[in-house]
């Protein structure tokens, strides 16, 4: 991390000596050059940022809702914190087989989800049950491959930390340790990964004590566990003796006492749950409440998805409040998956925010995915309860089909727009709007010339290692069930810089780029969203080098109809030096103007098409710099 910054340091005195006569940069509104009048000159970025800072600054995005990531400022920022509710347990369920709330209801009254004792063996009873897919699969947590794309999206996210779900007295420290050490992997490349943290409940004084022992007792991921600024001790939640009844575990030894050590060595929070109908302002830590967030007096709030509700506390039920769509003043939007639920818990926590009464939002959650199947009058909390509108004699609690639950990661039936709008508030939250910077000007007037590059300074980092091949268990642990070997160009690094005529990009991988292959459109693609982008695949208008000649010259195609469509529009060139590729792009092609050179760009590298959605498969197979349906800003 020390090296990142002197680096990030050194690259803020290049750029002042390169621009000299540049002032620091104002934070928020608009620039004068950049369409609201007056005539002061734009400024050069003197922040010195990181590559990997700059890259996560400069997110832009565009959802199927016409929804937006836009640019941000991190810096000068007011300190405020996002978590996300992370769960362990695929994989470690005992799971005979894989089921679909989902699926099975598609098939209609007399589907084996409704059976109480199923015989089909496609929907067993006290068996865990998938509200939905999954877009990476029906995966197992111990798969790397997930685990990695998770680290990635997460901290592409801006997520400060994660606290792993503990709550069940059950225990999931192999996959809890491959999440530190991909962490880490990632934090050792300079990234801002998020920090760690657990969230116990049930048996809460054992379970924090075994933690303790296994993890923090021995110093070996100290660097990531989470804390609060201005506190060294790391933070997890739990009961104690100061709980004060927030929690629905009532039993007294439960409870760690604040006397005792390992207590004193913890910034401890009180597991607060909505079903004690109590708040501890001072330490509670809320995991989601009935209805609209409201913030505990210390600042802590939490956001979800979607919530069962004190009336019931099944999401079988499919009371109107527990949908994704629901929107917040009684009624449910048609269209569930534009996640009104999520954005009405947003919009409330941000007007707290505002009023100075949030500091720190956690939300519910990343990927839970599951929930067990019930029957009613079988002992288990049931009571005689039936599962409210399916008026079925089965229910679950904590999810259970695409509608009726909370996760966030990106699903088959819902693609990636809840995903996109934990990225949009948590920006809203944290971060400052970004002015617009002046752009330096350099020409690359020989491109197999690599040397050129080393004094353009806009640059950006992609994760290192993150194209890996696959060979996954599912949940169920059935092994080999996922396999993907497209892993093939590592993207690294990317610089771009213009002239009055051109765009140039520098592509770096981490090994050598493998040469073309004729017939093959997937190979060191460029995207782009310049001038006009009303017809655009997922908001990008240009494709370049789909189809690349020996001579250098190179496609470039536009957006004929919305979707992945694409029409000939001109030429630019490219050259291949061993692990590096560079674009020179006319800028007349792109629909640009020497004096407003601005676009998003993406590098995808054998992204394989299997959804009807072509940009989901950018969140999967290849390398996609930066992953799925983002761009990063240049000129903007």
């Amino acid at each position: 991390m020390k090296g990142n910054r002197i680096k990030g340091f050194l690259r803020a005195i290049a750029l002042g000596l390169v621009c000299i006569f540049a002032l620091t940069a104002c934070h928020g509104g608009k620039n004068p050059d950049d369409g609201s009048g007056g005539g002061t000159q734009l400024q050069y970025d003197t922040r010195g940022l990181t590559p990997q800072q700059y890259s996560i600054a400069n997110l832009t995005a565009i959802d199927d809702y016409g929804r937006t990531v836009e640019v941000v400022d991190p810096t000068n920022t007011e300190k405020r914190y996002v978590g996300v509710f992370y769960f362990a347990w695929l994989g470690s369920q005992g799971m005979t087989g894989i089921y679909d709330v989902n699926k099975l209801e598609q098939l209609g009254d007399d589907s084996p989800l409704y059976d109480t004792n199923d015989q089909t063996g496609q929907s067993p009873t006290h068996q865990f049950h998938f509200a939905s897919e999954p877009l990476y699969g029906y995966y197992n947590m111990k798969d790397p491959w997930v685990v990695t794309r998770h680290v990635e999206l997460l901290t592409m996210s801006s997520i400060d930390y994660i606290l792993f779900d503990y709550t069940n007295n059950t225990y999931y420290n192999e996959v809890a340790t491959l999440v530190l050490q991909t962490l880490k992997k990632f934090q050792d490349q300079g990234w801002d990964v998020p920090k760690v943290g657990f969230y116990t409940n049930t048996n809460s004084r054992e379970v924090v004590m075994n933690l303790y022992s296994y993890y923090y007792q021995t110093g070996l991921y100290d660097d990531l566990w989470f804390r609060f600024d201005g506190d060294s001790r790391p933070v997890i939640v739990g009961i104690s003796t100061a709980n004060n009844g927030a929690t629905d575990q009532t039993n007294a030894s439960y409870a760690i006492s604040t006397d005792s050590d390992v207590y004193k060595y913890f910034n401890f929070y009180e597991s607060q749950w909505p079903s004690s109908g109590k708040v501890n302002d001072e330490k509670g830590f809320p995991w989601m409440q009935w209805g609209s967030p409201v913030p505990n007096l210390n600042g802590n709030a939490s956001v979800s998805v979607a919530q069962h509700s004190q009336a019931s506390v099944y999401f079988s039920d499919q009371r109107p409040n527990s949908s994704r769509g629901y929107d917040g003043a009684g009624g449910v939007n048609e269209d569930w998956r534009q996640g009104s639920n999520f954005q009405w818990q947003w919009d409330t926590a941000l007007k707290y925010a505002d009023a100075g009464m949030v500091k720190n939002i956690f939300v519910t959650g990343w990927n839970e995915w599951t929930a067990i199947k019930y029957v009613t009058r079988d002992g288990l909390g049931g009571g005689n309860n039936t599962s409210g509108h399916t008026h079925k004699d089965i229910w679950f609690v904590d999810n259970y089909n695409a509608e009726f639950s909370r996760d966030i990661e990106m699903g088959k039936e819902y693609g990636d727009g809840f995903y996109i709008q934990l990225v949009s508030n948590t920006r809203t939250f944290k971060m400052n709007e970004s002015a617009k910077y002046k752009m330096a000007t350099k020409t690359i007037s020989d491109l197999s010339d690599l040397t050129q590059w080393r004094d353009v300074f806009v640059e950006y980092a992609d994760f290192s290692g993150d194209a890996m091949a696959r060979d996954g268990a599912n949940a169920a642990n059935e092994e080999h069930v996922y396999v993907d070997n497209s892993n093939r160009n590592d993207i690294t690094k990317v610089k771009v810089i213009h002239d009055d005529t051109y765009v140039y990009v520098y592509v770096e991988t981490k090994d050598a780029i493998t040469a073309h292959e004729t017939g093959d459109e997937g190979w060191m693609n460029l995207l782009l969203s310049a001038g006009d982008a009303q017809t655009s695949f997922a908001g990008f208008n240009y494709i370049i080098n789909r189809n690349p000649g020996e001579n250098g010259k190179t496609s470039v195609e536009k957006c004929s109809e919305s979707g992945f469509h694409w029409s000939e529009a001109g030429e630019a060139e490219y050259a291949v030096s061993g692990n590096a590729i560079v674009y020179k792009i006319p800028l007349s092609v792109l629909g640009l103007q020497a004096d407003n050179v601005s676009f998003s760009f993406k590098v995808a590298d054998n992204v394989r098409f299997e959804n009807e959605n072509h940009i989901l498969d950018y969140y999967i197979s290849g390398d996609s710099a930066p992953i799925g349906r983002f761009g990063y800003a240049y000129g903007k």
